[in-house]
C-alpha cells in the first residue's frame, strides 16, 4: 500500500512546527485531488510573492518608438546597475535594449513582483559589450534604419541625407576613432533582433545579472524609500528631416 505524506508548515512565536498527515493511494483518490494537495502549497506561495508590491507608478509608462516613457525608463536603470557593477575603467558606457524584450505597458498604480514578470519574462542576463568604431556606425545605422530604440547615457540625432550623430550625456560627441562600452542584453550581445553589429566585438563582458532582479532590486529600493516610478520624454532620440 502506498501513502502520500502532506506536511504543513505552522510558525507561531518563532516556532516551527511540522504536522504531517498520510493519505491512502488508493482508487479513491482521483488525479485531480492528488494534483491540488501537492501543488496548492506551492501555489499559494507563489500568489503571495507574485502579488507582493514594489512600489507605486505615478502614471502609465506605455511602450514605443522612437522612444518612450517604459523604454527611458528600464533602459536608465539597466545602465545605472551597470555603472555600480563596472569598474571606472570601462567607459564610456551606453545602454541599447530593444523594445520588443519589454512585454507589457506599466499601468499607473501598485507595481508587484508579478507584472514584472509579465514585463520582463525572460531570462536575459546584462552583459557589457565593447564596439569598435566601425560597429559603433553600424549601431548607428541600425538604429536610424528601426526607427529607434531603447537607449541612455546618450542621446541620437538622426538627421535626413546625413550620418546619424551619437553625443554621451556629459555633451561629448563620439569621433570616429571611439570605442564605446555598451549595456545590453545576453540575447543582443547574441546578435538578436537584427543587432549583429554586436556580433564578434573587441570584448564582452559577462555580468550574470538577470535584467528582471535588475528591475525588480530598482523598483523595490524605490518603493522602499518612498519614491515613486516615473518617466519623461527627453529627445534623447531625434530624427530630424530637412
Amino acid at each position: 500500500m502506498r501513502w502520500l505524506w502532506c506536511a504543513i508548515f505552522l510558525s507561531a512565536c518563532s516556532v516551527s512546527v511540522s504536522e504531517y498527515k498520510a493519505i491512502e493511494m488508493n482508487d479513491s483518490i482521483s488525479d485531480d485531488v492528488l494534483s491540488e494537495s501537492m501543488i496548492a502549497p506551492y501555489r499559494d506561495s507563489l500568489e503571495l510573492s507574485m502579488n507582493t508590491v514594489l512600489v507605486e507608478n505615478e502614471i502609465s509608462l506605455t511602450r514605443g518608438i522612437p522612444e518612450s516613457t517604459l523604454g527611458n525608463l528600464i533602459a536608465d536603470l539597466l545602465l545605472e546597475r551597470a555603472l555600480l557593477e563596472m569598474p571606472d575603467s570601462v567607459r564610456p558606457l551606453i545602454c541599447l535594449i530593444n523594445i520588443g524584450g519589454l512585454r507589457v505597458d506599466l499601468p499607473a498604480g501598485p507595481i508587484t513582483v508579478g507584472k514584472v514578470f509579465e514585463l520582463m519574462p525572460f531570462e536575459n542576463e546584462l552583459d557589457v559589450v565593447k564596439l569598435s568604431p566601425e560597429k559603433v556606425k553600424e549601431m548607428l545605422s541600425y538604429l536610424k534604419e528601426v526607427g529607434g530604440q531603447p537607449v541612455s547615457g546618450m542621446s541620437v540625432s538622426h538627421k535626413s541625407g546625413k550620418n546619424s550623430i551619437l553625443t554621451l550625456d556629459d555633451g561629448e560627441t563620439v569621433k570616429t576613432d571611439d570605442l564605446i562600452y555598451v549595456v545590453t542584453s545576453d540575447y543582443l550581445a547574441e546578435g538578436g533582433d537584427k543587432m549583429d553589429f554586436f556580433k564578434n566585438p573587441v570584448q564582452r563582458i559577462r555580468t550574470g545579472i538577470k535584467i528582471r532582479d535588475a528591475i525588480l532590486d530598482d523598483f523595490r529600493i524605490k518603493g522602499l524609500a518612498g519614491h515613486t516610478l516615473s518617466s519623461d520624454l527627453d529627445g534623447r532620440i531625434a530624427v530630424i528631416k530637412f
